[in-house]
């Protein structure tokens, strides 16, 4: 021990210490976990101030409650029983800390940003009783000593739902702002959104008044156009809502927004990746050009079982499947198709003259055109 004595007596001999960092640089030498009071205890040993101004921190850790008072101002309203930290140090503070490890072969010690971002860390689960943890917090913290600022953000929260759309004339998505192209400003509220109704417009709405977000995210199970309803079980949709404020709110599984109601509403933990296979029962109204008779509609029934080509599409969405079809004529020039489809069926191109194939309107032989478009269902 007397070596280790020695080489404690020549760190503080040489430079001026705080107790906090000469807890964390003598920890390994005494065989003691880092502290204050460990440093404390060996400036008082060797008869050294702590009132110095410390060479390694600059008595940063007796400065740390104002910039923790700035994260509690921030933080008091927020919901959340886990955070992590991170920290923005200039370097000059680490570089003096390695400086003295080096000089005095220091091996296995905590350095300076790990022990400041630390000792926040404590105080900050302490006062909000909460929980630091690294990978996927509540709440992120990051805290810039360079310019003595911190900024939070909190996990997005993600939500599963179905909507039903009653009336026409309702967009499915909304435009992004002008202004920040869907970013979020001042413009939109940092809602990222133009202020037009739509579907994605009332969801937002909504998600962003129960848990007092900033913006809305929707992942859409397939479209529809403004003069489509959206009938049955309603469209699947995910929704992931960005740094919210509260996340404890129950949310109830069914809502209505006027011509838009929403049910099976859950949170979930997160969304999935990639593409979800759906398919669709489709009702649409057909227009043609010619006279149709009940024979030339029979012609459609090779459609059934049938892929159907797109080359607009990338190589994995290539073919899309009609299981079902069932049409029925309505006057001289119209008919009401049926279908039962896979999802990601370019419905109009199907019907109309295109490079979709198979289409309607050349087995009919008869030009085609979509008068309305409804969705009876959607299956995932």
């Amino acid at each position: 021990m007397k070596s280790e004595y020695i080489q404690i007596s020549r760190i503080l001999k040489n430079y001026d210490l705080c107790e906090y960092c000469v807890g964390r640089l003598v920890s390994k030498l005494v065989g003691k976990s880092s502290s204050k009071l460990v440093g404390k205890k060996y400036l008082k040993k060797f008869d050294k101030p702590s009132s110095t101004k410390c060479y390694v921190c600059k008595n940063i850790f007796e400065n740390l409650d104002s910039m923790l008072s700035n994260i509690f101002e921030k933080s008091y309203n927020l919901d959340f029983k886990t955070f992590n930290l991170g920290l923005i140090l200039k370097n000059s503070f680490l570089e003096r800390d390695d400086l003295i490890k080096s000089k005095f072969k220091l091996k296995g010690i905590e350095n300076i940003k790990f022990a400041i971002s630390s000792e926040m860390a404590k105080k900050i689960s302490r006062r909000t009783k909460s929980k630091r943890i690294m990978n996927d917090p509540e709440l992120f913290i990051q805290v810039n000593f360079k310019d003595e600022s911190s900024t939070i953000r909190t996990k997005p929260i993600f939500v599963y739902g179905r909507y039903n759309k009653k009336i026409r004339k309702i967009r499915q998505k909304q435009m992004s702002c002008k202004s920040c192209n869907g970013i979020g400003c001042h413009n939109c509220n940092f809602k990222g959104l133009e202020n037009i109704e739509s579907i994605e417009s009332k969801i937002s709405n909504l998600l962003i008044k129960k848990f007092e977000g900033n913006q809305v995210k929707i992942n859409w199970i397939g479209g529809e156009d403004q003069s489509s309803l959206v009938l049955g079980n309603g469209r699947p949709f995910f929704a992931k809502i960005l740094n919210p404020k509260k996340r404890n709110k129950i949310l109830r599984k069914s809502s209505n927004l006027e011509g838009v109601s929403l049910s099976e509403l859950r949170k979930i933990l997160v969304q999935p990746k990639g593409s979800i296979s759906f398919k669709s029962k489709v009702s649409i109204i057909v227009d043609t050009e010619k006279p149709i008779l009940l024979t030339h509609l029979k012609k459609l029934d090779v459609l059934e079982n049938v892929k159907i080509y797109d080359p607009s599409k990338d190589k994995k969405n290539l073919n899309k499947q009609i299981y079902q079809i069932r049409y029925k004529k309505l006057a001289k020039t119209s008919f009401r198709l049926d279908l039962l489809a896979d999802g990601g069926i370019p419905i109009k191109f199907f019907i109309q003259n295109s490079d979709v194939t198979p289409n309607v309107s050349e087995l009919l032989q008869n030009s085609c055109h979509c008068r309305k478009i409804d969705f009876k269902n959607i299956i995932v």
